[in-house]
């Protein structure tokens, strides 16, 4: 069981269930942190319980009171004052899409912005002084790892500094997590190709070729690093698309086996199925997202 921090004062309380509360029992049982985390929601409580005590209790006939009050004071309505709504259906919803989506660009960590910019530059500058035909090998290599990184890094559970502000807003967090995700990766995508029309216009190479070289790569690694960092924990997410990458960039030297090679070279291409598995897995992530136990989402920080 992973440190249920989201489950201590309620435990705490005694409003738990009892198959839960009975997990946190044998947890907190184990782990100093934990255990002392709930005997500072124990002393909360008590101090809660001292102050409701010392209040004296309100009048029987107080609710009836007020509920009368409220009912006298309230101005009759009239139907037909009551105004609709007019807009043209679909463009409220465009429009909140799209502030949802701007204000991700506050949200999202600022060392992301400049780790990934700082990697496609470098890689780039690489790409550009490789001999022809190399620059489509370095772009598969730098675009996938920084995408994924990316994704962890904005997307995973945990990751985010206003996630109790979030949870609170009546913005889903589906919502909240697609735009998080349309946001860092059509940056990255942006920037990917405006790198890659530089490196055509450097080398006069092929485009699509180009472009194919890291686009179903990027959407791969960036899915898996998506649903692992979401579902688990971003460093789980990281440690699996980190090691999917070392296997990637030791394809076809002695350090493998040729079995490896040829399991880890469709990954690298982009293709039909690569993309239809990768909006799999998006969209199942999505979907799991709302039903899992919060405990489950997110890492205790001690």
């Amino acid at each position: 069981m992973t440190h249920p921090g989201d489950l201590l004062a309620a435990f705490a309380a005694g409003t738990l269930a009892a198959d839960r509360a009975d997990q946190v029992a044998r947890h907190v049982a184990q782990c100093p942190g934990c255990a002392a985390e709930l005997a500072a929601w124990r002393r909360v409580a008590d101090a809660v319980g001292d102050r409701v005590a010392a209040v004296a209790a309100p009048p029987a006939r107080l609710r009836d009171t007020l509920l009368s009050r409220i009912a006298s004071a309230r101005p009759a309505v009239d139907a037909s004052a009551v105004p609709r709504y007019a807009a043209p259906l679909g463009g409220a919803a465009a429009r909140r899409a799209a502030r949802i989506l701007a204000a991700q660009r506050r949200l999202v960590d600022r060392r992301i912005w400049l780790v990934a910019a700082v990697v496609l530059a470098v890689g780039t500058g690489i790409a550009g002084w490789a001999p022809p035909g190399i620059s489509e090998q370095v772009l598969a290599i730098v675009v996938p790892l920084v995408a994924a990184l990316g994704v962890a890094g904005a997307c995973g559970s945990g990751a985010d500094p206003a996630g109790e502000l979030v949870a609170a807003s009546l913005t889903g967090v589906r919502a909240v997590l697609l735009a998080r995700l349309t946001l860092v990766l059509g940056a990255i995508f942006g920037a990917s190709s405006l790198a890659s029309l530089g490196l055509v216009w450097v080398d006069a190479g092929a485009p699509l070729a180009l472009f194919a070289a890291w686009l179903g790569p990027m959407a791969l690694l960036s899915a898996v690093s998506f649903a692992l960092s979401v579902l688990w924990r971003p460093a789980v997410g990281i440690g699996v698309a980190m090691g999917l990458w070392v296997l990637r960039l030791l394809a076809g030297s002695s350090a493998l086996d040729g079995t490896v090679d040829r399991l880890v070279e469709p990954l690298w291409r982009t293709s039909g199925p690569q993309l239809l598995v990768a909006a799999l897995l998006i969209a199942g992530t999505v979907v799991l997202l709302p039903h899992l136990p919060a405990v489950g989402r997110r890492a205790h920080p001690g």
